[in-house]
């Protein structure tokens, strides 16, 4: 089980008694990032994979290890597979624009969506003729997973412990 109290520690200003609820926008950054960005700024900053001199060895070898470490954690193949970007704003769009659609392909989506998930797949019906479906919350915010079902038999049933179909 996740020990809230031990991960809270790793979060400096959560010390102070703030209450923090703009993750969407900008996450707070844990104590361990914070001193890895310390010391790279001030130990070896310099580009990574575009030098031959020892700052950029560094900084080349701390990414990649960070990329395998990434890609440890969310059990990819290889590191190859991981692609560090600025923000999931960015990660959507590369990804949304990195497919190769064809016209009538279809993307299904939630209104419940921050926009950052939301504008890239209209953009994608605008510039490559994608069929954006929105699937629509109840009054009470809920969404019926036999409709997003209907819009795609692939969507999955949800696991034990999450939505049930028909919960609206």
């Amino acid at each position: 089980m996740l020990d809230v109290a031990r991960v809270r520690e790793d979060f400096p200003l959560l010390k102070t008694g703030i209450v923090y609820l703009d993750s969407v926008a900008t996450s707070l950054t844990p104590r361990q990032v914070v001193e890895a960005m310390d010391r790279y700024y001030a130990e070896y900053r310099a580009n990574v994979g575009r030098g031959i001199y020892e700052l950029a060895r560094r900084a080349s070898e701390a990414y990649e290890e960070a990329r395998r470490a990434v890609a440890k954690f969310i059990n990819a193949e290889e590191r190859g597979e991981v692609v560090m970007v600025k923000n999931t704003t960015e990660a959507i769009n590369l990804v949304a624009h990195s497919l190769k659609w064809r016209k009538g392909d279809k993307v299904v989506t939630t209104l419940l969506e921050h926009h950052s998930n939301y504008l890239p797949w209209l953009k994608c019906a605008q510039r490559y003729g994608v069929k954006v479906e929105v699937v629509r919350p109840s009054r009470e915010g809920f969404l019926d997973l036999g409709e997003a079902r209907g819009r795609d038999p692939r969507v999955q049933r949800p696991r034990r412990g999450h939505a049930r179909e028909g919960d609206s």
